[in-house]
């Protein structure tokens, strides 16, 4: 363990000996048991954050799967479009 201070206001302080005091704990205890359960939370909604997106990405796949698989290359395609469209503009200028 890692010895760390960190300052309180006034109600805090308050409320945090009250607890250690109810609960026969130490202050050190109770701010590990808030920092644990903080963490958990956290990561409890990244998780469900992250699944949420897998969940949109398989609704996606399975919407877009009716159509397909795209054999071309779209981004050499729109790159010799964009080229086509420069040319055309250069031709009316030149």
């Amino acid at each position: 363990m890692k010895r760390s201070q960190v300052i309180l206001d006034d109600d805090n302080d308050r409320r945090l000996r009250e607890l250690a005091s109810r609960e026969g704990k130490s202050i050190s205890e109770i701010v590990r048991q808030i920092l644990d359960a903080y963490f958990a939370e956290r990561e409890r909604k990244e998780r469900e954050k992250a699944l949420e997106v897998l969940r949109t990405l398989d609704q996606i796949r399975e919407q877009t799967a009716r159509y397909g698989v795209y054999e071309g290359d779209p981004v050499n395609e729109a790159r010799d479009e964009r080229d086509a469209e420069i040319e055309d503009v250069w031709r009316q200028w030149s």
